[in-house]
């Protein structure tokens, strides 16, 4: 049978529990000696006044009734120290008792020393991992050509699916490759003059994660959405832990590099019938400096293809799209506008179909064919290398801001709203990633909690080399080993970091390879939804919606990060949807069948504070007991000594006669015969039962034996 008692504490109920302890160790045996008292004969044998004084004068009633072996008046100042000790002692011992369990918790867990644990794979229970497709029957696949179909790096046959070997092998040498992820759900199709089954990724939002924060675990990733990215990792946890425990392991991280420059344009509007049309048809266009205070010069980009600087395209965007929206508007001149100009538009044609525009609603827009290419560094028929890296442009037409001063989660009739219009280039990185995993032993992805950190040095990557355009192929790409470091069918760089190259999904052109079978191509889908989808330029509603227009809790997130930076908000935004559309539709492979763990041994903490007593005591019993020592081991004190006066000093020793005799100046037994009594012997003697000294008979006297026995003779035959 178990009791419950809810609010208390262990480290209070052992208190509790020490309070009733002591109430009892101390009134029974108060009890017990009234009993006694009460009980016992009035004639006893020796041995049992011994115990009945022992009994009755450890317990509390000689002080509280205030009887002589209570009293330290005439005992002299070494018993009177020692009195106050005891008492001292035992109030300190009693409060200690209570007070101890007090500063008792739980404490962190302590880690055990690394060793080798079993693993086994633990499969996502929630939305997300149910809609994961079975794995058994995955096959890597990829087609190469738009127009026509061409032969694929590695390969020399233009109608199979197949991956050439040599690839999969120079890629697979290390668990990090394009072969650690595939499609999380996936649909097995065919494409026309190409043997074999192909494998295409049904894209799409099972449960959009936008909206949490943290760095926690979907089936087959990890996912952080306060620094937006994935790790390709398929979850097994240690089965022998059953605390939890922590280990350390890593990761081929993917994650989204944004660069947002303000257009210096915003979109100016007036609500009105809000609550039925759900938008407004008449903007201004006001002038911040985009058109007015637009540069001369064209912009440039750095074409040093690995350390490409993001920024510099989404400037080149944001004058270009500038100078465009300018021609737009009746060619408008720099000298025709002004500060804060605005320009009634019926729609918001010129900035390439972002027409979903109103106070509930978030939109990125294309910048149309040139733009992009100008923006992004690259086309369809430039060739495919480590140096073209994937970029991404479009404009980002910001969250509405009341500028009236209003609450902006309080849209109304005739409330004033701003937009701030952003040129944006997205990328995607790789990266290694020293991961730490710990869990509390709960066989479940949700007891897994993380934190990671780079590599402390560079690793190789590389890309796979062709002469083929990026419209024709998707390259292959990944960490690989040291050894293929300048491989002749490799592009190779040594870097903490690795920009993807573009493809041909990511130049969105129309045909076989831009729907590709191919994993590595899921980055560029997910900036394509990304520049499509949220604008509401697609009829695809398998995708989340990132206009924010009807879920009002990411508006007031988008909100929020562009109120409070609106640049690196911008540029925010952009990444947690890239994060979202990602851990929807990829999965890492990568697993371990053993980890290096530290287990987690339970520990307790404690507060000091409520140690004081015992502290005080700790200070009392150093000297005292190292004094005992002392006095035992050098011979001063001889436990014989001990039990001899613990015999004679016993109740009913003294009652009948002992050892101890008074001991005054004008006794008898300080003269030259200690064996002659003297007739006033009894007298003094029946004063020694008070405060006349007594001590204990020296070895050297003779004292009156009846017949040479070495046992006293009775105080009547002694006065005889």
């Amino acid at each position: 049978m178990t009791l419950l008692i809810p609010h208390l504490t262990q480290a209070a109920a052992a208190t509790i529990i020490n309070i009733i302890v002591f109430f009892l160790q101390y009134t029974l045996p108060l009890a017990l000696v009234a009993l006694l008292i009460y009980a016992i004969p009035p004639i006893n044998s020796a041995l049992a006044w011994n115990v009945i004084g022992r009994s009755i004068h450890a317990s509390l009633c000689p002080t509280l009734l205030r009887t002589d072996t209570s009293s330290l008046r005439g005992t002299g100042w070494r018993v009177a120290v020692y009195s106050y000790l005891s008492v001292t002692i035992t109030a300190l011992v009693a409060i200690a008792g209570i007070l101890m369990p007090l500063g008792l918790g739980a404490g962190h867990p302590v880690l055990a020393p690394l060793k080798i644990t079993p693993s086994s794979f633990v499969a996502d229970t929630s939305p997300l991992g149910l809609a994961t497709s079975p794995r058994g029957a995955y096959v890597y696949s990829r087609i190469c050509g738009t127009f026509e179909y061409v032969t694929c790096p590695g390969s020399s046959d233009t109608s199979t699916s197949a991956i050439a070997p040599d690839v999969v092998a120079t890629f697979n040498a290390t668990p990090y490759s394009p072969f650690s992820m595939q499609f999380r759900r996936y649909y097995i199709g065919s494409s026309p003059g190409i043997d074999g089954t192909l494998f295409y990724s049904q894209f799409s939002t099972t449960e959009s994660l936008i909206l949490r924060t943290g760095i926690f675990a979907v089936g087959g990733l990890i996912v952080d959405m306060d620094n937006p990215g994935i790790g390709l990792w398929n979850h097994t946890l240690p089965v022998e832990t059953p605390h939890g425990g922590m280990w350390q392991q890593d990761v081929l991280w993917l994650e989204p590099v944004s660069s947002c420059v303000d257009t210096n344009l915003t979109l100016d509007y007036t609500l009105s019938n809000a609550v039925s049309t759900h938008e407004n048809d008449k903007f201004n266009l006001t002038d911040r400096g985009g058109f007015f205070n637009l540069t001369h010069d064209f912009p440039t980009l750095n074409r040093s293809g690995q350390q490409g600087d993001l920024w510099q395209h989404a400037y080149a965007g944001a004058v270009l799209s500038n100078f465009v929206a300018m021609e737009s508007l009746n060619n408008l001149t720099r000298n025709e506008s002004f500060q804060a100009g605005k320009m009634q538009v019926m729609d918001l044609w010129f900035l390439q179909g972002a027409t979903n525009t109103s106070a509930n609603s978030t939109a990125a827009t294309g910048l149309g064919p040139d733009l992009h290419t100008l923006c992004q560094g690259y086309s369809a028929a430039d060739t495919a290398n480590i140096t073209n890296i994937a970029v991404h442009c479009y404009l980002l037409v910001a969250p509405p801001q009341r500028s009236d001063g209003g609450d902006p989660r309080l849209p109304a009739d005739n409330s004033t709203w701003t937009q701030q219009i952003f040129s944006c280039a997205g990328g995607t990185r790789a990266r290694m990633q020293h991961v730490e995993f710990s869990f509390n032993g709960t066989m479940d992805l949700t007891a897994l909690s993380f934190s990671r950190s780079d590599m402390e040095t560079p690793v190789l990557w590389a890309t796979e080399k062709t002469e083929l355009t990026v419209g024709d192929v998707n390259l292959f790409w990944g960490r690989v080993s040291d050894s293929l470091d300048g491989d002749p069918s490799l592009w190779t760089t040594r870097s903490d970091v690795f920009y993807i190259p573009a493809g041909a999904t990511d130049a969105g052109l129309l045909g076989p390879v831009t729907i590709s079978p191919q994993t590595s191509t899921l980055p560029a889908l997910a900036w394509n939804s990304i520049q499509q989808l949220a604008t509401g330029a697609s009829s695809d509603t398998s995708v989340a919606d990132y206009t924010a227009l009807s879920n009002f809790a990411l508006y007031n997130k988008f909100q929020t990060l562009i109120s409070t930076n609106p640049q690196s908000g911008a540029e925010q935004m952009q990444n947690l949807m890239w994060t979202d559309l990602m851990a929807n539709n990829v999965l890492g492979t990568t697993s371990n069948s053993s980890l290096l763990v530290q287990a987690n041994v339970p520990s307790i903490s404690y507060d000091l504070r409520f140690a004081v007593p015992a502290l005080l005591l700790l200070l009392l019993w150093v000297p005292l007991f190292g004094g005992a020592v002392c006095v035992l081991l050098t011979g001063l004190l001889k436990l014989s000594h001990v039990r001899h006066l613990l015999n004679y000093t016993g109740a009913g020793r003294v009652a009948l006669g002992s050892a101890l005799r008074p001991v005054y100046p004008e006794s008898s037994r300080l003269t030259a015969d200690p064996g002659t009594p003297r007739a006033d012997d009894e007298k003094y003697w029946a004063k020694g039962a008070g405060r006349t000294p007594v001590g204990i008979q020296p070895s050297g006297w003779s004292a009156p034996y009846s017949d040479n026995s070495t046992e006293f003779v009775p105080l009547s035959t002694y006065k005889q």
